[in-house]
């Protein structure tokens, strides 16, 4: 019996040991460790975090140091548990090389992906404290492997972003581009007509790589586009007959610009110009956009509304436009409506009440503004589930997946690296990485090395190369990232070397410089 509990005591010494030192490898807070604060661009966050997982950490599965919070990466690409998260390793020799640190180095990347593009300029520049990921009690997360992958940490503690990275560039942000977010009074600092030239001139501004944006539907509509515009008709790449579920671009519906600016500008009342089903006319008119501050919206703003590069440019419609049951403003910093609504709800009171399961109300105009990517895709499925039509806008790295929307073509072309590259299709932005170029100069030597160096890098095709294939699609390398002609170089310079250019303007059209 003495020998039995000696066996059964050694047995929980061994647990409990296992169980202490079941803790990440890094303490994101330890004096020595090389904390990295990064707020805004949403949709570039899977490039962002590629970046860093591969790059400089050398990979989760290579590197047993790496620790990852609220993202998580799979075959398919990076999935992430709300809009704040972070990566911590040690970082590898090859990775510390390319981001100015000896090996071994401590690091520990935070991001906040809230509120947009424009919260990687304004905060910036001003030195607002921004919501980022507090992962100092892991009792308050939920640890999917252990020590390694750590999901649902709700915690937050306010820090002012080092660096910022935005899908435009940061004069971009002006007029309805300057974040206006109803709950958050740091916006109210921001200067109506954006960041001056001077103030613009204090910031360090990278361009680093184009990122490929496009027009997307719900399932009914896309379907019934298929059907109004005799698709079924057409032959694939292969010559069989087009069908809905066909990915090849001649079977893929399309919208012309003078279609979607007519949609997003609010002024059609019904879907008679992209659809002829006569029992889905006149259903309500559901708009999926983002928030005011977001890059993705500003790119749509610029490039199909006309603002603020044309004077005659016509103007997005807001919530204010809408005139379905229970509009309001949301709240990018609490994701919940100013009366306190989730999401979900909000959508669902706009969409016929009830289970959300329809009718969807006839007559009138719903206008969304989500604060990320994800909350329009929630729209674009609220709409399919009402028994409705919903449209908005979706960068492209995002592939429906299980969701109820697919993107459509825009004047004939279907949206793709491969097309944006080559000047085909030119609804893409070059997107840049800035800080304040005095306050970076007084931090740490390792984090002055670090912020200038993951710029550089982030612009390497190489590393565009390691991001899941889904995420490759809405990325190209910028044309001075590689040396020679176009489609000459290495294997990864020929994938995601562009050849045309905005030459860091998005208001200049673009021009083909190799």
């Amino acid at each position: 019996m003495l020998k039995l509990r000696s066996i059964a005591l050694a047995v929980a010494a061994v647990a409990s040991s296992s169980t202490a030192l079941a803790a990440p490898a890094v303490n994101p807070y330890d004096a020595g460790t090389v904390q990295i604060y990064m707020s805004g661009a949403s949709a570039l966050r899977a490039a962002v975090a590629g970046l860093v997982l591969n790059d400089v950490c050398g990979g989760s599965a290579a590197n047993s140091s790496t620790t990852l919070y609220n993202v998580a990466e799979s075959g398919s690409g990076f999935t992430f548990n709300g809009n704040l998260w972070a990566i911590t390793c040690r970082v590898t020799a090859a990775g510390g090389a390319l981001v100015g640190l000896p090996a071994n180095t401590p690091v520990a990347f935070f991001k906040s992906d809230a509120g947009g593009s424009a919260q990687g300029v304004f905060p910036v520049y001003f030195g607002d404290a921004r919501p980022f990921v507090d992962v100092a009690d892991l009792s308050k997360c939920a640890q999917t492997t252990a020590d390694r992958v750590y999901t649902a940490c709700a915690p937050t503690r306010n820090v002012r972003p080092m660096v910022g990275v935005s899908d435009v560039e940061p004069g971009l942000f002006t007029g309805i581009n300057v974040p206006a977010d109803p709950v958050d009074t740091d916006d109210d600092i921001y200067p109506p007509a954006g960041l001056s030239a001077g103030q613009q001139g204090e910031l360090t501004i990278k361009p680093v790589v184009q990122t490929v944006f496009g027009i997307a539907v719900n399932t009914a509509l896309y379907n019934d586009m298929f059907a109004k515009q005799g698709l079924a008709g057409r032959k694939d790449f292969a010559g069989n007959a087009c069908t809905t579920a066909s990915a090849d671009e001649p079977c893929v519906p399309s919208i012309g610009y003078a279609e979607a600016r007519s949609l997003f500008a609010g002024t059609e009342a019904n879907w008679r110009l992209l659809s002829a089903n006569a029992a889905k006319l006149d259903t309500q008119v559901n708009i999926c956009r983002r928030v005011a501050g977001s890059g993705t919206q500003a790119a749509a703003n610029a490039h199909l509304m006309g603002i603020p590069c044309n004077s005659a440019g016509v103007s997005p419609a807001t919530v204010d436009f809408s005139s379905s049951a229970a509009p309001e403003q949301i709240s990018a910093f609490t994701g919940k409506t100013v009366s306190g609504k989730t999401l979900a709800t909000y959508l669902v009171d706009n969409m016929g009440g009830g289970a959300g399961n329809g009718p969807m109300p006839s007559g009138s105009t719903f206008v969304f503004e989500g604060p990320g990517t994800g909350d329009v895709v929630s729209c674009l499925n609220a709409a399919q589930k009402a028994g409705g039509y919903a449209i908005g806008h979706v960068s492209r790295e995002n592939v429906p997946g299980s969701n109820n929307w697919k993107h459509v073509r825009l004047e004939g072309t279907f949206p793709s690296r491969d097309a944006a590259k080559s000047g085909r299709y030119d609804y893409f932005f070059e997107s840049t990485v800035q800080w304040k170029t005095d306050y970076v100069s007084g931090l740490s030597a390792a984090q002055q090395a670090f912020i200038p160096k993951l710029a550089e890098r982030m612009a390497k095709a190489d590393s565009l190369a390691r991001l899941s294939s889904a995420n490759q699609n809405g990325v190209a390398a910028l044309p001075d990232s590689y040396a020679g002609e176009f489609g000459v170089g290495t294997a990864n310079e020929v994938t995601f070397g562009s050849r045309v250019t905005r030459a860091a303007n998005s208001c200049q059209p673009v021009t083909a410089v190799k």
